[in-house]
């Protein structure tokens, strides 16, 4: 298997596909890469080196203990980049790993050539209602003790409007099905998934998106509503970053990668290309 005992201490699982310029995919909160393998990885090594990765706590990835933050689990990125012998890559983020992408342009801005924050926030000063309170949400803390914590990503994913708009879901439940099986074999398991979730809830970077200099795309579907609006978040975003274009997808949610691959993967070549 291929394992990067990276400088950050963890041992990190990742999969490369194809040849080019590099493209890092960081995935969201509890997720490992897995979930980019048939969806995108396939297609957009045909020009591009695609890497994917299980993020610390996810997968195969080093579960460690202690406290995470989303600047570490950048930290990680970069060192699987150096592991690779790459200078500087694509990073694309969804929702929680929009926020990770934000912390390596930040952080390492060299280390990133173009950056696709998708469904993603900027912390809980971008955000409104409960959700603008940093900290474990209420909400999610509730939902998890009411359904238990596999009832509660299986909800999400195949009976919530969160990833998948209700027509997609009624019209390929076989389809939600199959993603929420892919999604659990390597997810994160209860104990580290909440100390993503609070990595996630407490990183605030709303005050520095001034500072982020590489090219930007936001992406968010006009559907991601359900409960951090991400199509605020995604606002507040554009508003924000100097370098920012704004892409907002008609009829999606917030799993646009997976409702809709061939329509996602045509705007990702032709960003890339761009820059």
């Amino acid at each position: 298997m291929p394992i990067a005992k990276l400088s950050t201490g963890i041992n990190l699982y990742y999969e490369s596909y194809g040849r080019g310029e590099a493209i890092v995919f960081i995935p969201g909160t509890g997720f490992a890469g897995n979930v980019w393998i048939e969806s995108q990885a396939e297609e957009l090594a045909r020009s591009h080196q695609v890497i994917v990765h299980d993020p610390r706590g996810c997968g195969r990835s080093t579960h460690a203990k202690g406290v995470y933050t989303i600047d570490v689990m950048g930290n990680d990125v970069v060192a699987l980049l150096e592991h690779l012998g790459l200078p500087h890559a694509h990073v694309i983020g969804h929702s929680m790993g929009g926020r990770i992408g934000l912390s390596i342009a930040l952080n390492f801005p060299g280390k990133v050539k173009s950056l696709i924050i998708a469904a993603g926030g900027s912390g809980p000063a971008g955000k409104e209602g409960p959700e603008s309170v940093p900290g474990l949400p209420f909400r999610l803390a509730f939902e998890l003790l009411e359904m238990s914590f596999e009832g509660y990503v299986k909800h999400e994913i195949c009976d919530s409007d969160t990833y998948f708009t209700p027509s997609f879901r009624k019209e390929n439940p076989d389809k939600v099905k199959v993603f929420y099986q892919m999604v659990w074999s390597h997810h994160a398991k209860l104990e580290e998934y909440l100390r993503l979730v609070i990595a996630r809830s407490n990183w605030e970077a709303t005050h520095r998106l001034g500072d982020i200099a590489v090219p930007t795309l936001v992406v968010v579907g006009d559907s991601d509503v359900v409960g951090a609006n991400h199509v605020k978040q995604a606002a507040v975003l554009a508003d924000r970053i100097p370098t920012a274009e704004s892409k907002v997808l008609k009829g999606q949610s917030h799993g646009f990668f997976w409702q809709a691959p061939e329509e996602t993967n045509a705007w990702i070549a032709e960003w890339i290309r761009r820059h």
